[in-house]
């Protein structure tokens, strides 16, 4: 196998993704925990693709809705969310006018873990992109930039989820 661009490319995203790997947010949480109680707490808006709306926190969603939200299977958010109120930071209430739906929400604790996990993991990030700048390679909008072609050349060639 020669050494080509694509092999150089298949090389660096794995190191991406095992690096990405063990970024987790806090040694209480993991990614996925991390991401959903940023979904509750914005209540499905996509706040990584642009501006965070300004909403109350502890304003309930449906497990449906926040499945959808998350582009994820109601089973696997189910279980994380049974995860995250035991670990005391969403609580589940059943509708009073439909016993089926149950509505999902941060708790006080919840919503200050995910403050101080928002805090540290963007700290981490600015210091991530300041060490780049600081070595000449790229400003961090280009670093941005990059990443955001890559997504989309690899969305286009392998699909987007």
């Amino acid at each position: 196998m020669q050494n080509s661009n694509a092999l150089q490319m298949l090389r660096a995203m794995d190191r991406i993704r095992r690096a990405w790997k063990n970024a987790s947010p806090s040694e209480t949480l993991n990614k996925s925990q991390f991401f959903t109680l940023m979904t509750l707490h914005n209540k499905g808006a996509d706040v990584l693709g642009g501006s965070c709306p300004h909403t109350d926190p502890y304003e309930p969603m449906t497990l449906s809705a926040l499945a959808k939200a998350m582009n994820q299977s109601m089973p696997a958010v189910s279980q994380r969310i049974r995860r995250l109120e035991e670990l005391g930071y969403v609580c589940r209430t059943p509708d009073e006018s439909d016993r089926r739906t149950m509505w999902i929400a941060l708790t006080e604790q919840g919503n200050a873990l995910l403050q101080e996990n928002c805090r540290d993991m963007f700290r981490r990030l600015e210091r991530m992109m300041t060490r780049l700048e600081r070595q000449g390679e790229r400003t961090p909008a280009q670093v941005i930039e990059a990443f955001n072609y890559l997504a989309d050349a690899m969305e286009e060639e392998f699909g987007s989820p």
